[in-house]
Order: structure tokens, then C-alpha cells, then sequence
């Protein structure tokens, strides 16, 4: 099915592959191993077309591929799931699975319910239980991976490259996958398998091919080698035992936690204690509260009840800078989110946590970090080309060691460890574990949090299970099976347990009895719809298409819309709108009690008529704010528009050419800032700055200040005297508001840019090119401020050149105050419609209240601050989250 032969490819003067060979049949699982850093990443991303090859040749069904890339990939039947999920944290779980699996281009209308369906399905047959409107960056990191093979399964790809998919997936969860893995096999689809977890490998694959420092090892059968020899190949050595523990007498209780809950975690009446010396297990299925406990002792989510105790003394931690000053350290799951900066040094990635003790009057001394850092890249083993190499340029084992190291700098007494193995190397794994043996033989306390049963029974003196928020069961390694672990994982808790301190005592209900009785009632009846069909998918559906349900119509269509939008309301996945609409009715209310003339025809209709250019140049900025980007040159565009209006218009050409040549000339602006910023990679921020200053410095040149006179009756017909011309302005900007609006919902480009801007290089490995969609919402903003300009210019006697001077803040204000992320991938245009309202009023409602106008631009500006503000808290608590 697929052939490479003697791919090479450098990054940087880095070598990452050497001549590789290697080749897949179909209906095969050829597994594909290597320490961190020896090539396997870069290899299935030269397949996927995400990288080209510099050397070698790649050859499916036997005829050459050239110029690969991720769109072309995936139309030749190409699928990958990464090691770090390529999800977009703003868009729902829906939204991500529909991208990259639609057919049509960016016009094609998005079927809301078509896709919940498809990813409800997708999902089961992944054996996620996960809400398709969720958004994703709610999802921990073993949920984020489920969607990511729900998406790959939907691909119904020929060929499926699996990177890590079970890294963090609990067993039963790696037991549904292999399932599916074995079904697409049936099937004829080739897969492509790397993981870490060599126990994985004998139990579905073919073959095995192993790498080394960018070169090809060898290929063998998997039933013809052994698991020593595959460490052999991977690491070109001997290894140790991979679970080196070393049994230490536990000093006392560092931790002792009891009743401990916390609401919004959903932890309940947790009682454990953690010894000096000592490793305890923390062991449970997805979603039993393991990592949210972590989270807790650490003071993300501060406990609400229960008591903790710091080697005997009450301690209260309510923030992660409280837990540090105890002495608690904790190395997060997702290292490259949470763990390490990627862009930061080594150096300054080791001290991060010790600053104030690696610094002098504020001032870093760097000779005391190079130092810190030194020791322990030579006590971790960390493997980096320098101190000053960015985290992000090294292997995975590298990274978690560089975490590991941060923490270790602030000489911890209790050191929480969330799956500190996971998709890292053979090598790397032992490496860590040996070096947990040592800590722990120097008496530091450890809660280790894994979804490898082997791990905890290897590593961990005691092993605490957890199963719907609490601790079911805590018992020594001596009479601990895989066996027991999992059934109380399950929730199967037997009468007593080993306590923590060696007594059997008697174990807590989990939940009544028939709350049980039901969920198990409900997993059998989920079991039962999705058990296999003949001859057809797990799914019951046929083996290359799912079967899509009819859309309700009529009334039953409209009324799953508005609870869909009800929803999303309650949800609050709109939040910044309603704040801004509430504070735009609490004005109109002031306005009402105290101005009552304000709302007379004769006055609303000159502000609605003033406000409908703005809005439509608004309407340009939110798509490109959207897209992480930002054009400040958006007043130059608007004046140098309107000047090509009039101009043109005194010439005598009818109307429709004028438009046409006004909306060309801002359309063709877009496009150099589209092509600058898209084309070459520059920042946008710098990009329009500059051609800002051209564009106003331009017109200023050739106009010297003199105004566009003259005008033709055609052009003035829309003038500020005639009310017909004033209304159809007002239409024009309220049907290019709703013509966006609806795009943005429910056509494919608009999901493509909330994809952009939510993850431009997830989007990419999607099948969108970020590329084209940035340069096109350029090209549209330009276009659309030469359509504000011209709406604007019709409405006066002269067209001055000078009328697009401070434009650009007040729009980038109004989307910014409706609830567009200056981050980009989040926000709508019914916000930004808010945002105009609400900042366009202001001047007139201060006049009418008696006040003086100075004060207008002072409360625009504390309305900004509020907004952006309200984000970033947003934006802290989605991170903290």
C-alpha cells in the first residue's frame, strides 16, 4: 500500500531522518518504535504531507506521490491521530470532528444536526461518552484523545497513523480501541502504530520497525522478536529493569487529607496520607477524579470541605503559590500545555518556580541559574544541546524531565506526579523511574497518578484507588493485582479494604445502591447498541458511510434550534454578549427615565443612519480578529476609499461601477496586507501599522487636505436630507451584519476561521490551510471598509480625505467590547453588533443627559477596559481549567 524509500529531513541543521525506509500492506498494523527524538513524529508527518522530505521518494499503490501535502493526504485516504492532540480548544467536540471530514468547499452549508449525530456515533464507536457540544478545551487530555479517534475513524481512512493513541487512556478505554483497531484490519485498512508501552505491541501488530537517532534500525516480524531485543533496538543497549523500585523505610505523614471535597472538582469525602519516603499510587479509570484531586491539594481548585494536614500541622491551601510555600510541588499531566514553556530556555524553564531564590534585587543572576540548571541536566539526564535551547526543540522524555527539574529546584517535601511516563520513550520511562526510586530514598513524599496498572504496581509502596470523586480502596503492592484494581476502579467495592495505616477497616459507599443498579443498567444498554453487526460497522451501519437520521421540519426543527441556542446560552458559551446587551438596555433604561426625547424618530434615526458604516467595517474587523490577526490600517483603506468614490463618481459612471471600484480599491489594500502577513509570515500588528502610514502619508501627498466637491446628484441621492437613501444605507450595513452572521455559522469557510484562529497548525493538519483563509479575511476586510466608506461618503456634500482618522479604534473597540478574543476562535458578530450600539450611543445619551461630551471618550475607554478585563478572567479561569 504505501512505500518510502530514503527519506531525509532536517530542521535547522538538525537531522531528524537519516535514508529511512519503510512500507505498510494493507490490512496490516506495522508498529513503529524509537526513543524520543529518533524520528518517528517527523516520519509519519512527512506521510501525512504536514513535512516534505528532503531526500526520498514516497510511493502509494505503487505509483509515485510528489508534493504532498495535508489536504492532499487526507483526498488520497490518509488519516493520522497525534501524540498531542490537534484540537480546536475554542470550537465543540462536533464542530471538531466535522472538520476535515465534510465534503464540498467553503460554501457548502453546515448541517448542525447532522454533525451532532455523526460525532454522537463516532464517538460511541470510539467508546467515549462525551457530550458533542462540549467544548473542547473543557476536555482532559484522555478525552481530548477519544475525540481525536473518533475524528480519525470517521476519516474512514485507508491508511491510519496512530501516534500514542493509548498514552492516556485507562485499560478498559485501550481495550474498545484495540477492538476497532482490529475491525479496520478486517477490513483492508493499513495502520501505522507507535507507542511507548512495548507490552501493547505483540497483541496488534504485524511487524515492528525501529529507529534510532533518525535512522532505520530494522524491520521484523513482531511474533520473531522479543521485547529485550526491541529495547535493544530502540536504545542500542541493555536496559534495566523499567520499574527499578527500591523499597525505603517511610519516615512520617507528610500529607494526611480527610473528608476533603470540592464542588466544583467534583471531589467528595477523600481521606488519604502520604509518607516520607514513600510512593503512593493513584490509580482509577478516565474522569474518577485523580487528576482533579491533584488539583486540588495544589490549590487550583480549592477544597470547600474536609481537612488537610502538612506534616501534622492544619494547612489551608487556596492557591498554587500557598501549596509552594509548603512545600507541595506538582508536574502536570499535559507537559507541553502545563509543564514547561516551550519558547523559554532550559535554563529559565528549571528556576521558574525558584525565581525569587535565583535573583538579586529583582534581577535574575544568571551565573546561580546556569548553575541550578547545570546540576540537573546532569543529575536528570536531560539531553539538550545547550542551556539555552528552547524546551520546545526537545524530546518528550526531555521535556518531563526539564518539569521534573523545575520542581525539584524548590526542594519539595511532597511531590505530585500526574502520569510522569506518559509518551515518553523505554528509555526515558526507566530513566524516570529510577530516578523516583532515588528521591523517594532521600525521603521525599510521592503521589504518583497513572493509567498504567504495571506502572503503579511497580512503582508504588501503597495504591489508593479512586472511582466517582473518592478513594474506594487504599492497599499495600504485597496483595495488589491488576485484577483488584480495576474491578474497584469500576466501582465493584468490596466490604473492607486495607487502610492507610495497615488496618482493615471498613470501606465507604460510593454511591446508594441504586444509583449503581442504574448506571450499570445504562453502560450494558450502551454495550448492547454498540455491539457489531454483520457486515457492517460496530455501529450497525454500513462499513464506509454513516447513515444520517431525517432532520426534523416544521415546528419540531424549530423548536431543537432554539433549545440548541438555549443551551448555548444557559452554557454560557455567550456570556460576553449578554453582559454587553444588559449594559446596552441598562443605558437605554437610564435614558428612559431621565431623557425621554432621546427615543423620538427624529433623533434614533440619524444614529442608526451614523452608526451603519461603522457597523459594516466592523463586520471586516471581526473576521480578522477571528483569525489572530489585527488591522490597524483599516482608517487609511476607509479614506483612501472614499476618495476613489468620489473621484470616480465624478467622472460620470454609473452608481453600481462606482461601488464596484470603491469596494476593488479596499479589496486590493486587503490583499497586500493578506499577502504580507499570509504569503511571508510577518506580524499583522506590524504589517498594518506600516501601511497605515503609507496609505494616510499617500493621500496626503495627492490631496493636500482638499476635499472630493462636486459630486454628481447619483452620488448624493443617498444624502443625509433624504430618508429613502437613509434607509437603505441602514439595510445595506444590517444585510452585510446578517449575510456574515449566518456564513460564520453555517457555512464551512466560516467554521475555517474559527479553526485558524483557534489553532492555526491543528487547522492545517485538518486539511484547512490557515494560509488562504487569513489572506482571505484580509481581502474581505478591505473590501468591506471600502463598501463603510462608500456608505459613508453618499451621505455627505463632500468626500474628505481625512475621514477615516481614528476609525480603526473605535471598530477594533466595538468587537472587542462584544466579546471577540483579541486571542482569536472565539466570539460572534451579534456580540460585535452590541459592541457598535453600545459605544455609538454613548456620545448622544451623554448629551441628552445634560453631561459634558468630554466625558464621552473617558467612558468608552473604562467600557474597553471592563470588556477586556472580563476576558482575560475568562481567559485565566479556561486556563486554570
Amino acid at each position: 500500500m504505501l512505500r518510502l524509500q530514503g527519506i531525509s529531513k532536517a530542521f535547522a541543521g538538525v537531522q531528524a531522518l537519516r535514508g529511512v525506509s519503510f512500507d505498510l500492506r494493507a490490512g496490516e498494523v506495522h508498529a513503529l518504535v524509537g526513543e524520543n527524538g529518533a524520528g518517528k513524529s517527523t516520519l509519519i508527518r512527512v506521510i501525512t504531507g504536514a513535512h516534505r522530505p528532503d531526500e526520498g521518494t514516497i510511493e502509494l499503490d505503487g505509483a509515485p506521490v510528489e508534493e504532498l501535502d495535508p489536504v492532499g493526504a487526507r483526498a488520497l485516504g490518509i488519516a493520522a491521530i497525534y501524540q498531542q492532540p490537534a484540537l480546536f480548544p475554542d470550537l465543540s467536540v462536533a464542530e471538531n470532528i466535522a472538520i476535515g471530514l465534510e465534503p464540498g468547499g467553503g460554501w457548502r452549508r453546515v448541517r448542525w444536526h447532522q454533525r451532532h449525530d455523526r460525532a454522537r456515533r463516532l464517538l460511541e464507536r470510539a467508546g467515549a461518552h462525551i457530550d458533542p457540544e462540549a467544548d473542547v478545551h473543557r476536555l482532559s487530555m484522555p478525552e481530548q484523545q477519544l475525540v481525536e479517534i473518533a475524528r480519525a475513524l470517521g476519516a474512514e481512512a485507508r491508511l491510519l497513523i496512530m501516534d500514542e493513541p493509548t498514552a492516556s487512556l485507562s485499560d478498559q478505554e485501550v481495550e474498545r480501541l484495540f477492538r476497532v483497531i482490529g475491525e479496520l484490519k478486517a477490513r483492508g485498512v493499513g495502520i501505522i502504530y507507535i507507542s511507548h508501552r512495548l507490552e501493547e505491541l505483540p497483541r496488534i501488530a504485524d511487524r515492528v520497525t525501529a529507529l534510532r537517532d533518525g535512522s532505520l534500525v530494522g524491520t521484523r516480524a513482531m511474533a520473531d522478536v522479543t521485547r529485550g531485543e526491541l529495547i535493544r533496538m530502540m536504545v542500542g543497549r541493555e536496559l534495566a529493569a523499567v520499574f527499578p523500585k527500591v523499597a525505603a523505610e517511610p519516615g512520617g505523614a507528610v500529607l494526611e487529607i480527610e473528608g476533603l471535597g470540592c464542588d466544583e472538582s467534583g471531589i467528595r469525602d477523600v481521606t488519604l496520607s502520604v509518607r516520607a519516603g514513600e510512593v503512593v499510587g493513584l490509580a482509577g479509570l478516565v474522569g474518577a477524579g485523580r487528576t482533579e484531586l491533584a488539583r486540588v491539594l495544589f490549590g487550583l481548585t480549592p477544597a470547600d470541605a474536609g481537612t488537610v494536614r502538612v506534616e501534622g500541622q492544619p494547612v489551608s491551601i487556596g492557591s498554587p503559590g500557598q501549596a509552594a510555600a509548603l512545600g507541595i510541588a506538582y508536574v502536570p499531566e499535559d507537559r507541553r500545555r502545563h509543564g514547561v514553556i516551550l519558547e523559554m530556555s532550559t535554563a529559565a524553564n528549571t528556576t521558574l518556580a525558584t525565581l525569587r531564590a535565583h535573583s538579586r534585587l529583582g534581577l535574575i543572576d544568571d551565573r546561580r541559574e546556569r548553575m541550578t540548571a547545570l546540576g540537573f541536566v546532569h543529575r536528570l539526564g536531560i539531553k539538550t544541546p545547550n542551556l539555552d535551547a528552547p524546551v520546545g526543540n526537545l524530546s518528550g522524555g526531555n521535556q518531563q524531565k526539564v518539569a521534573l527539574a523545575r520542581w525539584l529546584a524548590a526542594s519539595p517535601r511532597l511531590l505530585i506526579l500526574d502520569e510522569p511516563t506518559q509518551g515518553v520513550d523505554v528509555g526515558a520511562k526507566a530513566e524516570i523511574h529510577r530516578l523516583m526510586s532515588e528521591l523517594a530514598g532521600e525521603g521525599l513524599a510521592i503521589l504518583m497518578i497513572s493509567s498504567e496498572l504495571p506502572e503503579v504496581l511497580g512503582m508504588s509502596d501503597r495504591i489508593a484507588v479512586m472511582h466517582g470523586g473518592t478513594i474506594v480502596a487504599t492497599m499495600d503492592r504485597e496483595g495488589a493485582t491488576q485484577e483488584t484494581i480495576l474491578n474497584l476502579a469500576l466501582g465493584h467495592v468490596p466490604v473492607h479494604h486495607e487502610a492507610d495505616n495497615g488496618r482493615e477497616t471498613s470501606n465507604r459507599e460510593v454511591a446508594d445502591q441504586e444509583t449503581d443498579e442504574s448506571e450499570k443498567s445504562r453502560r450494558e444498554s450502551r454495550e448492547k447498541d454498540r455491539e457489531p453487526h454483520a457486515g457492517g460497522s460496530p455501529t450497525g451501519e454500513g462499513p464506509t458511510e454513516d447513515r444520517i437520521e431525517p432532520r426534523p421540519q416544521g415546528p419540531f426543527r424549530a423548536f431543537r434550534a432554539f433549545r440548541g441556542y438555549s443551551s448555548e446560552l444557559i452554557s454560557g458559551r455567550y456570556r460576553r454578549e449578554l453582559s454587553v446587551s444588559a449594559a446596552f438596555a441598562v443605558l437605554l433604561l437610564v435614558l428612559a427615565a431621565a431623557a425621554p426625547r432621546f427615543f423620538q424618530p427624529g433623533q434614533i434615526r440619524p444614529l442608526v443612519v451614523a452608526n451603519a458604516p461603522v457597523l459594516v467595517a466592523a463586520v471586516g474587523m471581526t473576521l480578522v480578529i477571528l483569525c489572530r490577526q489585527i488591522d490597524i490600517s483599516i482608517g487609511s483603506i476607509f479614506s483612501i476609499c472614499g476618495v476613489v468614490g468620489g473621484l470616480l463618481a465624478r467622472l460620470g459612471l454609473p452608481m453600481p461601477v462606482v461601488a464596484l471600484g470603491t469596494l476593488a480599491a479596499g479589496g486590493a489594500m486587503g490583499a497586500v496586507n493578506g499577502s504580507l502577513v499570509a504569503g511571508l509570515g510577518m506580524p499583522s500588528i506590524v504589517v498594518t501599522l506600516a501601511t497605515l502610514v503609507i496609505g494616510r502619508e499617500s493621500l496626503r501627498y495627492l490631496r493636500e487636505g482638499e476635499f472630493v466637491r462636486d459630486l454628481p446628484p447619483s452620488f448624493q441621492w443617498f444624502g443625509a436630507g433624504q430618508s429613502a437613501g437613509q434607509w437603505i444605507v441602514t439595510a445595506t450595513a444590517l444585510a452585510i451584519f446578517a449575510a456574515f452572521a449566518w456564513g460564520l455559522r453555517h457555512l464551512a469557510a466560516g467554521r475555517a476561521i474559527y479553526a485558524t484562529g483557534s489553532d492555526p497548525e491543528a487547522a492545517r493538519l485538518a486539511g484547512i490551510r490557515p494560509q488562504r483563509v487569513t489572506f482571505a479575511v484580509f481581502v474581505a476586510m478591505g473590501a468591506l471598509a471600502g463598501l463603510s466608506a462608500l456608505l459613508s461618503a453618499v451621505r455627505l456634500p463632500d468626500v474628505d480625505p481625512n475621514a477615516g482618522t481614528g476609525l480603526e479604534l473605535q471598530v477594533i473597540a466595538a468587537v472587542v467590547v462584544g466579546g471577540v478574543a483579541i486571542s482569536g476562535g472565539r466570539g460572534t458578530l451579534a456580540g460585535t453588533l452590541v459592541g457598535v450600539a453600545l459605544l455609538g450611543s454613548i456620545g448622544p445619551a451623554l448629551f441628552f443627559l445634560g453631561t459634558r461630551p468630554q466625558w464621552e471618550k473617558a467612558i468608552q475607554g473604562l467600557i474597553i477596559l471592563l470588556a477586556v478585563a472580563s476576558d482575560a478572567l475568562h481567559r485565566n479561569r479556561r486556563a486554570a481549567a
